[in-house]
Formats: structure tokens, C-alpha cells, sequence
């Protein structure tokens, strides 16, 4: 009878670490979903960022006769605004426009009221 209930014992442990594997294995898969959504919107970004650029570089240049020297040599100054050269910018925290409490860069809008947060330039979306 000890065997049959060891047995028993067995199959139950067993069945039990297999729900447990279903749980994480539906956790991960949920993770992973998340995961693909943020890096979409980061290359939903990304894919208007570079857009704007190319649009912003084509005008200069044909308009103002500009090279690429002249652009490398801005990005050089733009990047060296925040006072490092490491090819980054630094977000800046904004206030939001109704209750005047610091909003993060990344939210659209502000947690605290709802307000939509202020889009004063084109680069507002994606920097």
C-alpha cells in the first residue's frame, strides 16, 4: 500500500511543478508580447525620427547650399549641448501645462491630471 501512495505522492508533485510550468510559460509569453510592443514603438519613433531628419538635411542642403561637413560638424555641436559627446541627448523633465507638476518625457499625458502634454516641436514624439 506505502507503494501505491508513493506512487500517488509522485504523480501529484509532478503534476503540480506541470501547472506551475503552464503558469510561467503563459507569464513569459505574456512578457514577451509586451516586449514586442515597446520595441514597435520604439521603431515606430526611430522610423519618424530618421524621417524628419532626411527631410529637415534635404531642404537645408538644397536651399542653403549646405554639406555634410556642415552637418557633421552640427551634430557635433548638438551633441556636445548637454555637455558630454556620447551621441545621446539628454531628456529634459518638462511641467505640465494645467497643473504645473513635473511630467516624464516618455508619458503623453500627465499622471496627475490628465492634460495632454504640450507639443512644441517635431521632435516632441520621438527625443
Amino acid at each position: 500500500m506505502s507503494l501505491f501512495w508513493g506512487l500517488h505522492a509522485g504523480y501529484t508533485d509532478n503534476h503540480a511543478r506541470q501547472s506551475e510550468a503552464r503558469i510561467d510559460a503563459r507569464e513569459a509569453k505574456s512578457q514577451s508580447r509586451e516586449a514586442r510592443e515597446v520595441v514597435g514603438d520604439f521603431e515606430r519613433r526611430l522610423d519618424k525620427l530618421v524621417l524628419i531628419s532626411m527631410a529637415v538635411w534635404s531642404l537645408l542642403s538644397e536651399k542653403m547650399h549646405l554639406t555634410e561637413e556642415d552637418l557633421m560638424e552640427r551634430v557635433k555641436t548638438i551633441d556636445l549641448m548637454d555637455g558630454k559627446a556620447d551621441g545621446k541627448l539628454k531628456r529634459e523633465l518638462a511641467q505640465c501645462s494645467q497643473c504645473n507638476r513635473v511630467m516624464n518625457p516618455r508619458h503623453t499625458k500627465c499622471i496627475y491630471c490628465g492634460a495632454d502634454r504640450l507639443h512644441l516641436t517635431a521632435f516632441d514624439d520621438v527625443v
